[in-house]
């Protein structure tokens, strides 16, 4: 669903409490790299990542400071699959959950609980 550089900005994004800038998840993602990346590089993912909607953004000075819409990589994987399949994808979502006593319960229970 992401990319190796995808995942490793979302990771940066999803360990802080704070929106962050291009410059911010730029220092993050430099540590310990041999090669650093470039900050267009980075703003090009974050552009990418906002476009695919995980994440938001928001004006800051003369650029964007950027948060997840999205708690983990499984919540953009069932994105991806209702995106592309749509109304399918759920019905065969429900019937397995239908099959499956257990994942009824937890689902109830989770859905109850928002």
């Amino acid at each position: 669903m992401l990319g190796t550089l995808e995942s490793a900005t979302m990771g940066v994004l999803w360990s802080s409490e704070d929106a962050l800038s291009v410059r911010q998840v730029l220092d993050v993602l430099n540590v310990g790299r041999d090669s650093p990346l470039a900050y267009t590089t980075v703003m090009t993912v974050l552009g990418r990542l906002h476009r695919k909607g995980v994440l938001e953004r928001q004006r800051s000075g003369r650029g964007f400071c950027y948060t997840p819409a999205v708690r983990d990589e499984a919540a953009i994987a069932v994105r991806s699959v209702i995106k592309e399949y749509g109304d399918a994808a759920l019905t065969h979502f429900a019937e397995h959950a239908r099959a499956d006593p257990e994942l009824l319960r937890r689902l109830r229970a989770l859905t109850e609980n928002e």
